[in-house]
This record gives C-alpha cells, structure tokens and sequence, in this order.
C-alpha cells in the first residue's frame, strides 16, 4: 500500500483510525444499494424517460424539457434533472442504466454530504449514523434507483445546507451566495418543491453569522439574487418566447411556466382537495374518508413506510437539543446546524401532513435530510451527556418511542409477524442495559449496537426490498403491502392489475400491442408516428418504436393542448399518422374537453382498424 493510499484510508490524523474505513465500508454499501439490481425497474417512469429519449434526439426538446421530439408538449417540470439524464445516454447509449446511474450518483454523494455536514461539528459515531439513517431512509432507496427528479433535489438542498454553514464558520458570504446559487437549481428542478429548506437556511445565517449586520444583509440580498438568477433564468426564457415557437408548458391551462409553478406545482399542490369528476372517482373502497391530512397522516399504512420509522424520535430530539442548547458550543456550527435541521424537518413535517390531496408518497423523501441530521446531532449529545441520568432516560424515550413505531409499522404491513416482537424485544433489552449505565464499556457499546440494529432493521430491510421489486409508472410505493385493503398500496396494485382500466393508463400507460409498435416504427414521412392520450401511454409507445407520439392533453390528458382546430391543422400538413383510441381514459373525460372533441372528429372523419386490441385511425393518405 502506497503511502498516499495508506494517508486516505487512514484519514485526519485527529479522527478515530476506524472512521474512515467505516465510511469507505459505508459509502460502498450506499453505492451497491442503490445500484444493485438497477435494471429491474426497466423505464421507471415513462413520462421522464421518454422525454429523456426526446431529450437525446432533439436540441430543442432537450432544453424545453419536451415529451417527444415533434416538441409538442412539456413534462409538468423544468427540465434541469432530464438534462443530467439526457447527458449520460449520450455518453453511454440510450437505456434504463445509462439514465438511472447518475441518479445513484446523485444518492451516493448526498449521502456523504450529510456525513461531511455532520462531521465538522459531532462525534464520528453520530456523523457515520446520520449517513446510515439518510442512505437507508426507504424512500431516498428508491427514488436514487428512479428516474423522478428528486435525487437531484436532495442533493441540491444538502449542498445548499453545507455551503451555509460554511458561510456561518468562516464569515465567508461567497459560500452564501453559492447556497443561493444551488437553490435556484433547486427550483429549476422541481420549482417550489427545492425551496422548502429556504426558511431554515435562511434563519439560521441570519441569526447565527458572524459578519457585521451590514454586510450580513447585503450578503442575504446577493444570495437571494443568485437563486433568482439561476432559478428564474430557464422559466423568464421560456415565458419570453412566443407560445408557438416553442412546445407547450405542460400542467399550465396558460401556457406558462409562471403558473405552471405558482399553482400546478405550487398553491395547487399544498391546498388541492383533490376534487375529480364523478367519473374519475376511484372504487369507494380506497375511500373511506375524505382527506387524511392532519398530525398523523405520515404514521398512516399510505406512508408509513415511506420514511417514518424514525419520525417522531427526530421529532423528539429537536426537544432534546432544545434542553441542551445552552450546553452545545458556541464556537463552530453546532447551534447553527440545530436550528437549521430542526427547523428543515418542522417545515417539512407540517407541510406533508397538512398539504391537500395532490400529496403523492414520494414526497416523503422531503424528510430524509433533516431527519438524518437530527437524529446524528442527538445521538451526538446523548453520547456526551451519558453521565447524566435524565439524559440516558430521555435517550430511552426517544429510543423506546423509535422502537414502538417501528413494531406499529412492520405489523401494519404484510412483512413476517415474527419480525415485530422480535425487533421490539431486542430494542428494549438494549435500552434497559443502557438505562442503568452498564459497569464495562464493552457491554455498552454491545448494547447500543443492538439498539441501533433494532431502530434501523425497517428502513433497511424495507430498502432491500426496494432493490428486489421492479417498480414502474407515476407513484411508486415502498415496501410490502400494507395491510389495510383501503391503502394506496392496495390501489396502485388494483390500477398497475388492469382492474380500474383509465386510471392504469393514466399513472402505468397502456401496455402497447406488439402490432401497433410495428406499425409506428415503420413510419418515417410524419413529424409524429402517432397521437394518443394520456402521457404515460403516449410514452411507452414511443420508447417502443423509437418514434415521436404526440402525448394529446398532457400528463392527464387535461391539458387544453392541442385545441382541435390545432390538431386538425396537423392532420392536414400530414404531420401525424396514426390516431390512436384509448376507449377506457374517454370513458371519463368531460363531453366538452378537447380530448373528447378530437377524438370524436377522427372517428367522424377516418376510418378504424383493430391492431391486437387496439383501435387505430391512419390519419394519412400513404
């Protein structure tokens, strides 16, 4: 071993000469995690990948972030995570590994920025445990192996966290500035959603810098610029260029990215009640109540596997660091991070189980950073405070309350009823060993061992079976099945099953008929091969051919895009070749959506000929 070699894997010499093997061991199993098994998942979600296919065919499409080639239509997104896809199948060819490995990337590195964040200021036991509980949250698992934007976005935000403690530590504002700067690439990947630790980074630079207060304001006015800057440059573009020289911005009745994030993805998203018509109301069975939102409704079966093992024991830690704040060292970042963490992990707490309807399951993945940074700082504290008995009793809390949800989550899921006592039972042996301050060290450090394992045996089995299971289309879930018939699980199960046929295409797409992609591959003269609705079906048929289909209404299929006299105009050019009828997504469109009127035009207009089980009109005389 070369003494270079020898210097990385011992690491500062002031660290524990464990710690850095310990986190090369750590990282290493984060990687293999998250990319074992990468390809299991096949398109992930075929409403972003074929807008990464565009993406690598088109210029154009790549900067608008379009969902075909022809630049028809938008995703309901800006396109900065497409970008970072689009970029690795050009390196590595067009496949599901080649776009998913930047997001297992992405995953890895914000894993060790967590550990980076919480090693300048706590233990290297309490920095290592933090990574662990970050890289094993389920949630993160998944989306770090999907092809959704959100490892991009907790990689931004946590950078974002670093650089403002940076700034706090050395007085520096360039690092403020930076934080800003990642914020509004934070934005540009999904608007609003990146902006959610802003008042935490926010309060704590304000009330915690050492620079002067004049230069404290300015600093805050150039780090606000710079998210401004980098966060609104792709939207003012996009909004500036005249709507039909460019795709249209979908998710936005209007047209624009400006509503498209102050309401879609913005406003909407936090106070939607999730109305539908009549007809798109799922089975009453995963109904029983009309909203869920309230205190509790991350512990209930829809997501309590997601990333709520080890809620409420943050939670509590935030009351622990409350106690002890006088205690935590001026000097350094340790108060700064406190309120930072605290305050990230309230503003998302709240905001999950208050927002309205339009909340999806993977929202959750909101909570991993500051969960991790929590519960690494209370561990921290509980480790320097373990001399004192109220401190090991609200360690035992605080461990007992962990290992309670823990039980109430894996036997409210299908997992082996064996598995609950058990995980409960070591817990609590281990806590009561802890309680009374065991006369060897050996014997504590045996005992919080097996506490740990007790406390993180959920998530990671629960992470591991993330990595098993292929997952596809708009929501996935981690996990097993929950045990309640009323759950999302047991919706998604129905939907992804074929029994409630519109809203299958609407979150998986429409499996595509063998004929129907032979039929759109072999054309050639057409700027489209097809149009269809919604996106997800849209989708899958042009990942299969490797032809452009256009995506009619958008996402959902609601979009007023293309207007029938548009559509009619292309017909007309011969730009699109093929209509092809989903029977089951108009069953519930409203008589006068645009949908409903261009598909009642080709049938007046075209004749119909069945391809497999699908109804197809050739829009074209060739």
């Amino acid at each position: 071993m070369t003494a270079e070699l020898q210097r990385f894997w011992r690491g500062p010499a002031q660290d524990p000469s464990w710690e850095r093997p310990a986190l090369v061991f750590l990282l290493a199993f984060n990687a293999v995690l998250y990319s074992w098994n990468l390809s299991i998942n096949g398109w992930a979600n075929y409403f972003y990948s074929a807008a990464v296919q565009a993406g690598a065919i088109d210029a154009k499409a790549f900067f608008f972030g379009s969902s075909d080639w022809g630049n028809s239509i938008t995703v309901d997104k800006p396109p900065l995570s497409l970008w970072i896809m689009g970029l690795s199948v050009r390196l590595l060819g067009f496949n599901p590994t080649a776009m998913l490995i930047p997001q297992v990337f992405m995953g890895v590195l914000t894993t060790l920025l967590v550990y980076l964040i919480l090693k300048r200021c706590v233990s290297s036991m309490a920095a290592l445990f933090g990574a662990v509980v970050y890289f094993t949250t389920p949630i993160v698992t998944l989306m770090s192996r999907y092809n959704n934007p959100d490892p991009l976005l907790l990689l931004l935000m946590v950078a974002a966290a670093w650089c403002v403690l940076r700034s706090i530590e050395t007085g520096r504002g360039r690092f403020f500035i930076m934080a800003g700067a990642l914020l509004g690439l934070a934005f540009m990947t999904k608007q609003l959603q990146g902006l959610l630790n802003v008042p935490a980074l926010g309060l704590a630079f304000v009330l915690f810098s050492p620079q002067a207060w004049p230069k404290r304001l300015a600093t805050t006015v150039g780090g606000i610029t710079a998210l401004l800057v980098t966060g609104g440059l792709w939207m003012t573009t996009v909004d500036l260029i005249p709507g039909d020289h460019r795709p249209y911005v979908g998710g936005s009745p209007s047209n624009s990215v400006l509503q498209l994030t102050f309401a879609y993805n913005g406003v909407d998203r936090i106070i939607s009640n999730g109305a539908m018509p009549e007809a798109m109301q799922v089975p009453a069975r995963f109904r029983t109540v009309d909203s869920d939102a309230g205190l509790l409704r991350l512990l209930n079966a829809n997501y309590n596997q997601e990333a709520s093992w080890l809620l409420i024991s943050a939670l509590l830690g935030i009351g622990l660091l409350a106690i002890h704040w006088r205690s935590l060292s001026r000097s350094g970042t340790i108060r700064p991070l406190a309120l930072l963490s605290g305050a990230w992990l309230f503003t998302a707490f709240f905001l999950l189980s208050f927002m309205g309807e339009q909340i999806h399951t993977y929202y959750t993945a909101a909570l991993g950073p500051p969960l991790a940074l929590v519960l690494g700082l209370t561990l921290n504290t509980l480790i320097a405070k373990r001399n004192s008995l109220l401190t090991r009793l609200g360690g035992a809390v605080i461990a007992i309350v962990a290992l309670l949800t823990a039980w109430l989550v894996l036997g409210s899921a299908e997992w082996p009823n064996w598995i609950p006592p058990i995980v409960l039972g070591v817990g609590l042996a281990a806590v009561a060993v802890l309680v009374v301050k065991p006369p060897a060290i050996r014997i504590e450090r045996g005992a919080a061992a097996l506490l740990a394992i007790a406390m993180l045996i959920g998530p990671v089995i629960t992470s591991v079976t993330n990595v098993t299971v292929g997952f596809n289309g708009s929501n996935p879930l981690s996990g097993v099945l929950s045990k309640n018939p009323a759950s999302i699980s047991h919706l998604m199960a129905s939907l992804r099953k074929g029994e409630l046929a519109w809203g299958h295409d609407i979150a998986f797409g429409r499996t595509p008929d063998p004929k129907v992609v032979e039929t759109l591959a072999s054309t050639s003269d057409c700027t489209w091969a097809a149009a269809t609705y919604a996106s997800q079906t849209a989708a899958r048929l042009q990942l299969e051919s490797s032809r452009a289909v256009m995506p009619l209404g958008g996402f959902s299929g609601s979009d007023p895009t293309p207007t029938l006299e548009s559509f009619k105009e292309k017909v007309g050019a011969g730009e699109i070749c093929f209509f092809i009828q989903q029977e089951a997504f108009l069953e519930v469109q409203a008589t006068d959506s645009e949908s409903t009127a261009i598909s009642s035009w080709v049938e007046e207009n075209f004749s119909s000929e069945v391809l497999d089980n699908t109804t197809v009109y050739r829009l074209t005389t060739n």
